[in-house]
């Protein structure tokens, strides 16, 4: 390290900023007087960008490969169970702290512009800040307990700000619904170290600790590597949450309730990414326990495909950039199935530049329509809004792989790993290919849709069309250099590599790769350029739609809902049963006493009287003997 500064300085910025702007906020409310949003905006924005400086500086003083180590302290001592509180920086934690803490900062600076006026402003880009630094400490840490402060944090943060707005029930229920799905993953967290820590004690749940025990001998018996696929596959449930895979996939599209920034921060720079990047901090567990590495690229596989189809039958212009980010954490997992997990990481790198804008431009849209988020209400927009048209055409170029551009490097990457991984290689290549060309079609149906035609809303919002202000168009053109040279710039990432590559030319795979966007591209566009859905007064989606995109609410509610219903009935009548059995029980002695006490009662009162009888007769008597 060529730098003296802690570590613990990266999570302390946001880590500030958060208490202070929820300071400011709580005066304000108290207060009449009111701090001007240009002075909550600059602080809001200074510790991200604080927390962004700073790793950068530790990126540039580390050198590739190497690990730099903080022990901060213990944290918790209970006899056997010994949990220090450290730091990790390394590879792997560069990667994702340059652009968590960079887009983050872009999204903050967005925000000021997004969500000026509204009554919450201070709160808001509090619990961004929040959001940060639960995001740092998951990615800082250098264990599993660690991690799932972080874990559990940007969880707590995504509930606050998906129901940010809850006056509207609607937001409400969406921030409970992803709270409680993420809780569900969270349970396979848990057990997840509890099954390491059966294998080699709480010591074994810090990361560097872990990997020696995988490199050495002493983990091959029957009984560790039993308990080690346990783990694994706890943890993979625990990611299938946090990345919304099958089966925990149904919160994120729902997440859509909240403002566009969380959008954007939830979908490119934090909480969907945790998952991935759990898997690739795990790795060597994950070769070690090569069955859960399968299973985790047939779960990829399945939920990449379902999310593309899915995102191609929406009409909510956020919803279908919700599917996209399904699918693409999807080509992820895949690529970490076949162990190559720095390619699955290139691809989160990509990708968090592409989809940042795209949910920013989105933002742009809707801030230009008043909200409106339906896209069969849209069109014609390229020429009355050509900043942001722009900025989501280099997005959507680089989304759907079009040669050159970001995502089409680590996408192709991801494509060229599968098709060498052994002999069915070629079949997981095909599902992935067909699913990249969905992808293709479904975004350019909604640049169509949204940019060109006619402009299809009502005459009064057509008057108001409007363009972004500056402070919301420069953080969209920055990631707009990011959607165009982020994938020239990945260093790659040392020793997290496992996959067989394809003997093939990786230049073939790039010529089918952009042959099957342009494909993609061009059907879409004579389609639907065409075909122009209507809209039918409503939002709601009907027929195939409507089943395909609830498919698996629906599966929820039959396996889990349904009968925890049911066995709560149940348990209800048994509960009253056991209450009248007791109480009938209970009575019988209740009802034995109750009659000896009336029979006892009527007895003194027949002594009672048969005393004053025979008092009264002896008086007379002794009277009588007297005279």
């Amino acid at each position: 390290m060529t730098t003296q500064i802690p570590l613990w300085i990266i999570p302390f910025f946001p880590l500030l900023g958060a208490l202070t702007l929820g300071a400011i906020a709580l005066v304000r409310v108290k207060s009449e007087q009111t701090t001007p949003e240009a002075y909550i905006g600059a602080l809001a924005v200074l510790f991200p960008l604080c927390s962004f400086v700073t790793t950068v500086i530790f990126a540039t003083g580390i050198s590739q490969g190497a690990v730099y180590a903080e022990n901060l302290g213990n944290w918790i001592s209970i006899g056997y169970v010994q949990v220090a509180f450290g730091f990790l920086f390394d590879s792997l934690t560069k990667i994702m702290l340059l652009f968590v803490t960079g887009i983050t900062t872009l999204i903050v600076l967005y925000s000021l512009g997004y969500m000026k006026g509204d009554p919450g402003y201070t709160r808001f880009l509090s619990y961004l800040n929040l959001f940060l630094f639960s995001m740092i400490i998951l990615v800082l840490a250098d264990s599993l307990p660690l991690t799932f402060l972080g874990w559990e944090g940007v969880g707590l943060c995504s509930y606050l700000l998906i129901g940010f707005w809850n006056k509207d029930l609607l937001n409400c229920a969406a921030a409970n619904k992803a709270f409680l799905v993420n809780r569900i993953g969270d349970v396979g967290f848990l057990l997840g170290m509890f099954a390491l820590i059966v294998v080699g004690g709480t010591a074994i749940l810090n990361y560097e600790n872990l990997n020696q025990a995988l490199k050495g001998s002493e983990l091959t018996n029957a009984f560790s590597l039993g308990w080690l696929i346990i783990a694994a596959l706890f943890l993979f449930f625990a990611c299938t949450g946090k990345s919304a895979q099958i089966p925990l996939l149904t919160w994120l599209p729902d997440a859509m309730a909240g403002p566009t920034p969380v959008s954007a921060l939830i979908h490119a720079a934090t909480m969907v990414t945790a998952g991935v990047y759990l898997v690739a901090r795990l790795s060597l567990l994950f070769v070690f326990t090569s069955e859960i590495l399968f299973l985790v690229l047939l779960v990829a596989l399945a939920t990449a495909l379902w999310a593309a189809i899915a995102g191609l039958v929406q009409h909510d212009i956020k919803k279908v950039l919700a599917y996209s980010t399904v699918s693409q954490l999807g080509f992820m997992f895949m690529a970490a199935g076949v162990g190559a997990f720095d390619v699955a990481i290139f691809h989160v790198f990509t990708h968090a530049f592409t989809k940042a804008a795209l949910f920013l431009a989105a933002g742009s849209i809707m801030h230009a329509l008043g909200g409106e988020q339906d896209i069969r209400k849209m069109g014609g927009l390229a020429f009355k809004l050509p900043s942001t048209f722009l900025i989501m055409l280099f997005a959507w170029a680089s989304l759907i792989g079009l040669p050159g551009l970001s995502c089409f490097w680590s996408k192709d990457l991801i494509l060229e790993r599968l098709y060498g991984h052994g002999n069915i290689g070629p079949l997981f290549y095909g599902i992935a290919l067909f699913t990249a060309l969905l992808t293709a079609v479904y975004m350019t149906r909604l640049l169509v849709l949204v940019f060109l035609g006619k402009f299809r809303g009502d005459a009064h919002t057509a008057e108001h069309i409007h363009e972004s202000p500056l402070v919301m168009q420069v953080p969209m053109w920055i990631l707009v250099v990011g959607c165009i040279f982020a994938g020239y710039i990945w260093p790659g990432l040392p020793n997290i590599s496992f996959a067989e590559e394809s003997h093939h030319s990786a230049v073939v795979f790039g010529i089918v790769g952009g042959l099957v966007a342009l494909l993609g591209l061009g059907g879409a566009v004579f389609y639907f350029r065409k075909n122009i859905p209507k809209y039918p007064g409503h939002g709601e989606l009907v027929g195939f739609a409507r089943i395909w995109t609830f498919a698996f609410d629906s599966l929820h509610f039959v396996i889990g809902i349904q009968p925890i219903r049911i066995a709560i009935f149940i348990l209800s009548l048994v509960n009253r049963f056991l209450r009248i059995t007791m109480m009938v029980i209970g009575s019988v002695p209740t009802i034995c006493a109750e009659g000896l006490r009336t029979m006892q009662a009527n007895k003194l009162r027949m002594q009672l009287t048969l005393s004053v009888i025979c008092s009264v007769i002896f008086i007379y008597l002794l009277v009588f003997l007297v005279r």
